[in-house]
């Protein structure tokens, strides 16, 4: 298979295209096109990685290209979050950085983001810039141990200036005031024990699952869904915590689990968030959303006399208007929610803290915060299913969706068509059903949201009938 970039960056299978070799290759498109950019002037770049196998070792496959290409590179001590990645690009006012991780995706997975001078996702046009680099010229190298000796890398901890800045975002005085019990998941990831840490000392209790690293994730997807947090579901019930928090493979992604052991989706976690930067900090500017989030989003806006802006999935969509428009936050139905105030990025422990500074400031609990956002906005029921296709039936159905979409689903009427990415059936009463291919594995997702909880299953399984159908 060719090497592309999906929603994120590029992403492979380890061993089949997720290999030495090409890590160069891309290395080397992206030192192009950064050289190219510098118009002869010298070049630092900041490289981090994740706790996946190998990834200390492609990321110094990544350092061996920009060497050979006359570009430094910082390179992280350890594994870090890709928001640690970020913050450093912009601390020291470097041009771009690389972080080797393939975040949610299963442990057969790495790959590579790229993150531009603000800290945030590469636009579409430098994923374009660097794909069509990909098949130009040869491939520099210089080893690992010559690039130190002539001091073309270095190690550096980037963990102080991320947590400086958190510190710096959040109240941090006012969480641990808050005498509640909290469980964070990081499902062996980077984000470790840093919301722990950074909590120490109050009456707030933070206690961390799964903080050790591991490749194999403990066999299961880094993804903070429903389905891969049973245990964290099971403990914040078994241990009476106020909420759980869960952050992915490479920390830039939020889950939460309310005090009954229930999932949020993340569409209720960014409307709680956006109630809280609104009502309590006093905050402003326009929200944007992807196409696969809530309609609670809709419905909270229009309330608070935002603007809301509707985009493709993957956060450069919602980074590219963050840097030219005034923009409160942006977020993904996968848990990615980046306020622009902070940084134009994810970041699934800075949403976590946020969190936990609406819960100490509201006095009340997150179940009673969502029973309020349900009343005034409605209760909005969300789901989605994996598909594993023949190309065959995937055309198929894109065909059809396209010529002949169906005109009623689970009983509704189909009143809206909306192709911003892949294409969504909306019904009368505003439930929705979205077919979109994913950007980083070959699958079909199927979501699907309601106002009615009983609506919700046979929504979804009406996608998934039309889909296997093609």
């Amino acid at each position: 298979m060719g090497i592309t970039f999906g929603t994120e960056g590029w992403r492979a299978v380890i061993s089949e295209d997720f290999t030495f070799a090409n890590v160069r290759r891309v290395s080397q498109a992206i030192a192009a096109h950064v050289r190219a950019r510098a118009a002869g002037r010298a070049v630092t770049m900041a490289v981090g990685h994740d706790t996946r196998f190998l990834s200390d070792r492609f990321a110094q496959a990544v350092c061996e290209v920009l060497a050979a290409n006359r570009i430094r590179s910082i390179l992280s001590q350890g594994a870090v979050p890709t928001c640690a990645v970020s913050r450093l690009v912009v601390a020291k006012r470097l041009p771009a950085g690389i972080m080797v991780t393939a975040s949610h995706n299963p442990a057969i997975y790495n790959g590579l983001k790229i993150k531009e001078a603000y800290g945030g996702s590469a636009t579409m046009d430098t994923v374009a810039s660097v794909e069509r680099r990909l098949k130009r010229g040869v491939v520099r190298r210089m080893t690992f141990e010559d690039a130190q000796r002539r001091g073309l890398v270095r190690h550096e901890d980037f963990l102080p200036a991320y947590l400086a800045g958190l510190r710096r975002f959040v109240n941090l005085r006012r969480i641990r005031r808050w005498p509640g019990r909290v469980l964070v998941d990081s499902m062996h990831g980077t984000g470790a024990h840093l919301i722990e840490d950074l909590l120490r000392g109050g009456r707030c209790r933070v206690e961390t699952l799964h903080a050790e690293p591991d490749p194999r994730f403990g066999g299961r997807a880094p993804e903070p869904i429903a389905s891969h947090l049973t245990e964290l579901r099971r403990e914040v019930v078994r241990r009476r915590a106020a909420v759980g928090l869960a952050t992915d493979g490479d920390a830039d992604r939020l889950g939460v689990v309310g005090p009954d052991g229930a999932w949020l989706n993340p569409g209720q976690v960014m409307c709680a968030l956006i109630a809280h930067l609104v009502g309590t900090r006093g905050a402003s500017g326009a929200v944007v959303k992807t196409v696969s989030n809530t309609m609670m989003i809709n419905r909270l806006t229009e309330a608070l006399g935002l603007r809301l802006i509707e985009v493709p999935v993957g956060f450069k969509h919602i980074a590219k208007l963050m840097l030219e428009e005034d923009i409160l936050i942006g977020g993904e139905e996968s848990g990615g929610i980046g306020i622009t105030a902070y940084l134009p990025e994810r970041d699934g422990v800075l949403n976590g803290l946020l969190l936990l500074e609406t819960l100490a400031t509201q006095r009340r609990s997150l179940a009673a915060i969502l029973r309020d956002l349900e009343r005034r906005y409605g209760a909005w029921h969300y789901g989605r299913r994996d598909l594993h296709l023949r190309m065959a039936q995937v055309d198929g159905l894109f065909r059809l969706l396209k010529r002949a979409p169906p005109t009623q689903m689970a009983g509704v009427p189909v009143t809206r068509l909306n192709t911003l990415d892949g294409v969504k059936l909306i019904g009368r009463d505003d439930s929705w059903l979205l077919f979109r291919r994913s950007g980083t594995e070959p699958i079909v997702r199927v979501y699907a949201e309601s106002p009615s909880r009983a609506r919700l299953p046979r929504l979804l399984a009406f996608g998934v009938r039309l889909a296997q159908r093609g």
